[in-house]
């Protein structure tokens, strides 16, 4: 699918530079964020910026902040971001988040700076070859070393990231590009909406299988978790044959409020493989046949029976339409969702464990929370409880590159302020991306920041235990440990702008997570749990 490109009245063609012309494009094709970590060969973009004040932008002092949180901007807003990173070793830096956010199917727009086109030849010390480092992590490269082909890379870009089913763009501009004459009028390119499409054929042999009474599990993918394609799936629950389960990692998912209660497919081929064996039919809506996370001796990397599985819809198709239409053809009635029984905030005692921390944070959860979630600690218990807790959206960890949670927590701010957002945060990984609390502070971020310190990488000490590894030195176990010394997350975030305090009891927890919610500021908590 292709878009519409046109002129725009955007700014005028007359007196502007590259940098302009391109920022004036994608406004006015309706990119208005740029999450910037600029460099010396990015100071004319930063001039034009100046110029172009329908982009508003957003420094981080790391550039997998600047990655991640043009993911979280996306996941919620729907609207592409951009990034300004500094020549190849900049990029390299925001890769890990890129990775997450190609996985996430986001769009983003990295606008990456590049030496003068004349000078590259000579190989100056900071010289490196970006499209290898972009390609990827991007479903499309393009480099502007002329102003027609800035013209043509740019076009190309926006089309990348405005288009539905598109992707990730990178655009390498050199620095002569940004800052020589533009004297042409700024691009708006428009994507064509895209049918989404589903296998009715596929919904034929689905509603047959049901009515025969076979098992059928339901496995949705991100977008068929949405609040409307729920609605949907929440008529199938009153089927004994018919099971739901979501994707392991999905982009955003919808809970709460009466909505189906919908659990996390397990990303250990032990468990998933077995689990979807029980099934006579599996279908995959808007969802791929489901991959182990990590290879295991004895079983497949594509999990399940691929000769039980129905093909319903891609990824970002038509999930929601597909599910209204198999439940009509069945003559399910339309959902009428429940009151769900909540979340109790009581007689938890005093002891703060991962438990008793995600019932607190579920309990007391503001109606249309933004919760960001990075690592098991506090999500596989507060995932238990979602379903009970006020209507919120929930945005994880899609390609298992850590150090997404803080950033992506922080980019969902930029894209609703009015939301509150609760990152649920494990130590260990929040030490990747801990500078994205500078990016917090700064931009006064409605963010309540929950670190789970426990002092240690609990996921590989888990995966140790399980793959049968038991280490005996102290130095090797020590590789898994966090506690020599022990981070100071209070101070470490007041250090970088955010208020902060520390929590050891469950009602400490309380008291700051409620204070925490009530102010629309940064904060965060340090909850030390065993």
């Amino acid at each position: 699918m292709t878009g519409t490109t046109t002129s725009s009245q955007a700014g005028s063609a007359a007196a502007q530079n590259g940098a302009q012309w391109l920022l004036r494009s994608a406004a006015a094709s309706g990119l208005r964020v740029c999450f910037a970590n600029p460099g010396t060969t990015e100071l004319p973009f930063v001039a034009a910026l100046d110029a172009v004040p329908e982009v508003r932008p957003i420094l981080s002092v790391f550039e997998g902040v600047c990655s991640g949180a043009a993911d979280g901007y996306f996941r919620i807003s729907g609207t592409p971001a951009m990034t300004l990173t500094h020549l190849g070793p900049g990029f390299a830096n925001a890769i890990a988040n890129l990775h997450n956010a190609r996985r996430a199917r986001s769009r983003i727009l990295n606008v990456i700076g590049e030496h003068m086109s004349w000078h590259v030849q000579a190989d100056p010390p900071l010289n490196s070859d970006i499209e290898s480092l972009a390609r990827p992590v991007s479903a499309g490269v393009w480099r502007g070393n002329s102003m027609a082909g800035l013209q043509d890379a740019t076009q190309a870009s926006l089309r990348e990231v405005l288009t539905p089913g598109g992707g990730i763009a990178s655009l390498v501009l050199p620095m002569d590009m940004q800052q020589g004459d533009a004297p042409f009028e700024p691009l708006r390119v428009l994507a064509e909406p895209r049918d989404a499409g589903y296998d009715a054929a596929a919904l034929d042999t689905l509603a047959c299988a049901i009515r025969e009474g076979k098992r059928v599990l339901m496995f949705l993918g991100a977008s068929a978790m949405t609040e409307t394609a729920l609605t949907q799936a929440a008529r199938f629950t009153t089927l004994s044959n018919v099971e739901l389960i979501g994707e392991t990692f999905p982009a955003r998912s919808e809970h709460g409020g009466g909505l189906p209660a919908i659990r996390r497919f397990s990303y250990l081929a032990e468990q998933g493989h077995p689990y979807l064996l029980q099934f006579d039919r599996v279908a995959l809506v808007d969802a791929l046949q489901p991959v182990a996370f990590f290879g295991a001796e004895g079983y497949p990397s594509r999990l399940g029976d691929p000769a039980r599985m129905i093909a319903v819809s891609e990824p970002n198709q038509g999930g929601a339409q597909a599910l209204e239409q198999l439940a009509d053809s069945l003559g399910l009635a339309p959902a009428r969702l429940p009151t769900p029984e909540p979340v109790i905030d009581a007689n938890l005692g005093e002891s703060l464990t991962a438990e008793t921390a995600a019932q607190i944070i579920a309990a007391h959860l503001p109606e249309h929370a933004i919760v960001s979630v990075e690592g098991g600690t506090l999500g596989f218990p507060f995932n238990a409880l979602a379903s009970r807790a006020a209507r919120h959206s929930t945005i994880v960890m899609t390609g298992g590159a850590i150090g997404q949670g803080l950033p992506a927590a922080f980019g969902a701010s930029v894209a609703a302020p009015e939301r509150k957002v609760v990152a649920l945060q494990s130590d260990g990984s929040a030490l990747y991306t801990a500078q994205a609390l500078w990016s917090m502070a700064r931009e006064g971020s409605n963010v309540v920041v929950v670190i789970a310190a426990n002092r240690r990488y609990q996921i590989l000490q888990n995966e140790m235990k399980r793959t049968g590894h038991h280490l005996q030195r102290s130095d090797v176990q020590s590789l898994l440990d966090l506690s020599n010394p022990a981070v100071d997350w209070v101070s470490l975030s007041r250090s970088l702008g955010v208020p902060a305090a520390q929590a050891t009891t469950t009602s400490e927890l309380r008291r700051l997570y409620l204070a925490a919610l009530a102010q629309q500021a940064p904060f965060l908590i340090e909850a030390v749990l065993p």
